[in-house]
């Protein structure tokens, strides 16, 4: 059940199970292969992801710049910023993820503030590493 997996993952941490089953149901899983883009650098961003298992590599033009795992999640700063995507992140191997939308991005902070916090958190993390 995805509001189990959500526990797992820092940006939902501490959140009632009344609240991360309300985030859960913004979210859509799916499955990736192992080769799979899952965003372009500089396309517009719609959507955050959640990498559930598995893992992919962030390139930020012929450069890798980061690995992210199960518990990881990227393209809160092409959401938060409305600006294009900062980088590439291909599938390193077969990975579930769930993906949210831009139109339920204002549902997902709206829930606690806490998470909002935390996304902004990670972006500016992000925009230092790069």
């Amino acid at each position: 059940m995805l509001k189990d997996e959500l526990a797992g993952i820092g940006i939902f941490e501490g959140l009632s199970d009344a609240q991360l089953e309300a985030c859960a149901e913004l979210f859509e899983s799916t499955e990736v292969l192992m080769g799979d883009r899952l965003t372009r650098e500089d396309d517009f961003g719609y959507s955050l992801v959640l990498i559930l298992r598995g893992n992919v590599v962030v390139k930020v033009g012929d450069k890798i710049v980061n690995e992210l795992g199960a518990g990881d999640h990227f393209g809160e700063v092409a959401l938060l910023e409305h600006q294009k995507r900062t980088a590439t992140v291909i599938a390193r191997e077969t990975c579930g993820i769930a993906k949210l939308m831009t139109w339920n991005f204002e549902k997902l902070l709206a829930i606690d503030p806490v998470i909002k916090e935390r996304l902004d958190a990670a972006a500016a993390e992000r925009r230092l590493r790069q």
